[in-house]
């Protein structure tokens, strides 16, 4: 009695995994970069709310305590005690980073035009998604980093957002830069570039 079975050869075999290898290669690229967008906009949002509801604290234990009256280096040392951060050291920048990993950098300064209901600029607040050294992607505004606006009243106000007077229109998917966290603020925190 003959035994006749039916299989796919080597050649069918290696064809058929060489295919799925090439779909694998075009779509995977795209199917990372929805998976970071999809992912920088919460973290975004969660962090201007974690900063502003720690700030509003500070304020709040402090009443004699004027932002406007006082120098960034001074405002951090009470802002850690609300807020839990570690310090590092990159370069000759000191980066504070949050309990869910995201990094941020605390400077003196503004930009843009701060509407009086916000107060006036008090510091830039820098915000790395995923770390100031680099890791895994190397360091690119409007892709893993961004900056905000921190005002005397305690509010956080994204850079390039029309609330500035700036224009977010200038963040595109060939240009991008700090103006990105104002396009992605005005559009409910999704990346659409």
């Amino acid at each position: 009695m003959k035994i006749n079975k039916k299989a796919f050869t080597l050649a069918e075999v290696l064809i058929t995994i060489g295919i799925i290898g090439i779909v694998a290669a075009l779509t995977l690229p795209s199917l990372t970069k929805l998976h970071r967008d999809a992912g920088t906009g919460p973290i975004l949002a969660k962090t201007q709310a974690s900063i502003e509801e720690a700030v509003g604290r500070v304020l709040l234990d402090n009443p004699d305590l004027i932002l406007s009256d006082t120098t960034v280096a001074n405002f951090i040392p009470k802002l850690s005690e609300v807020l839990i951060m570690t310090s590092t050291n990159v370069g000759d920048t000191t980066w504070y980073i949050l309990k869910d990993g995201t990094w941020i950098k605390i400077s003196e300064g503004s930009t843009g035009t701060i509407p009086t209901s916000a107060g006036t600029g008090y510091a830039l607040v820098d915000v790395d998604i995923n770390g100031a050294g680099g890791d895994p992607n190397p360091n690119r505004a409007g892709i893993d980093q961004f900056q905000f606006v921190l005002t005397t009243y305690g509010l956080m106000l994204p850079v390039g957002s029309k609330v500035l007077g700036m224009d977010p229109s200038t963040c595109t998917e060939n240009t991008p830069n700090l103006n990105c966290t104002g396009r992605m603020a005005d559009n409910n925190w999704k990346i659409d570039w």
